[in-house]
């Protein structure tokens, strides 16, 4: 990049921009998020744009997080996490700093395996599936800022 001194017309003698890529918080990184490039706006009435604008300020809260490394052969080493056409790629076994709303994705995430039990044997044909679900991408929060974090974080692990 040409300084101050040699920049000819036209030319920037600015820093380079920070994109987002890599920046170090206390070990963690950040990988910037990767829009469609068209915004969508979200009809409020008067009534509820307090509400509104305090979900959104809470969903777009940034949170240190580590996802679990892959435990099978053929696991991504990085997955893509999207809300709303908005892509987060999220390195597995590091930690990161990403926002609240991919963190309720990865929550919802889960793989759902059923296994089949016959409590009479006499009756075969009465087939009982008992289902067990885990997360599809296990993962840890280090950091939340906000103290309704927790809470609100349980409360979408222990949905169905």
């Amino acid at each position: 990049m040409p300084t101050r001194k040699d920049a000819g017309p036209g030319e920037s003698t600015s820093r380079p921009k920070d994109t987002g890529m890599e920046s170090a918080s206390r070990n963690a990184m950040t990988l910037g998020e990767i829009h469609d490039g068209g915004g969508v706006i979200e009809q409020a009435s008067e009534v509820d744009i307090r509400k509104v604008a305090e979900l959104s300020a809470f969903m777009h809260e940034k949170l240190v997080v580590y996802v679990h490394p892959g435990m099978t052969s053929g696991d991504l080493p990085v997955i893509v996490v999207t809300v709303n056409g908005t892509n987060q790629p999220i390195i597995r076994g590091r930690q990161q700093t990403i926002r609240r709303k991919y963190v309720e994705s990865l929550a919802r995430s889960r793989i759902t395996n059923y296994e089949q039990a016959t409590p009479d044997s006499s009756k075969p044909e009465n087939i009982q599936m008992i289902p067990n679900s885990s997360p599809t991408y296990p993962f840890s929060v280090y950091e939340d800022p906000n103290r309704l974090g927790p809470a609100w974080l349980e409360a979408i692990m222990s949905q169905p």
